[in-house]
């Protein structure tokens, strides 16, 4: 039976749901990847649900979700005319991706809600107990954050030898960035 999972590969699914759930994803994207992931082949989405034990519209959304963010791919079609997924191995461009996509966008919303407390006259500032010092530096750590994020995504535009990695046994920089 191609679907049955070992109690050991489940727990290691759901501990990375749950991993993935953390970083604001959902669990069952989580599970979906780590199916794919370990599997020699690529899987369609009916043997997703049967492995996951779960509904074809859960899967799809997910599926639809995760090919958005480049998290996996298509990897062609089965013997049935099915779509096959596969990872995308390459995890930093995944990260960086998230990074563009989600974290730029979380960013850019905080920033502009900073701007309207910002704007508070200062009497409702005071009837509020906002403290004019508190929304400076708030201010300050939203641009820095922002601006830390656009440094990260410049650096891995740029240098497409990419002179940084986040991944392998320890986070380093390959060669000297000047």
């Amino acid at each position: 039976m191609r679907h049955y999972v070992p109690p050991e590969v489940k727990d290691l699914v759901d501990q990375i749901g749950d991993f993935i759930e953390f970083w604001g994803f959902k669990n069952v994207q989580g599970r979906i990847w780590a199916h794919l992931f370990l599997s020699d082949e690529a899987l369609d989405a009916a043997e997703l649900m049967k492995r996951l034990e779960i509904s074809k519209a859960l899967v799809s959304i997910s599926i639809k979700e995760m090919l958005e963010y480049d998290v996996i791919e298509e990897a062609g079609k089965s013997e049935r005319g099915t779509t096959l997924y596969g990872p995308n191995y390459d995890q930093e461009s995944v990260i960086l991706n998230v990074l563009r996509r989600r974290e730029r966008l979380m960013l850019s919303r905080i920033a502009s809600a900073h701007r309207v407390c910002k704007s508070l006259r200062d009497a409702e500032k005071v009837r509020l107990n906002i403290s004019e010092a508190g929304v400076s530096r708030m201010g300050s750590l939203i641009d820095k954050g922002e601006a830390l994020l656009e440094a990260l995504l410049l650096t891995s535009e740029k240098d497409e030898s990419k002179p940084w990695t986040v991944f392998g046994e320890q986070a380093k920089l390959n060669k000297d960035i000047k």
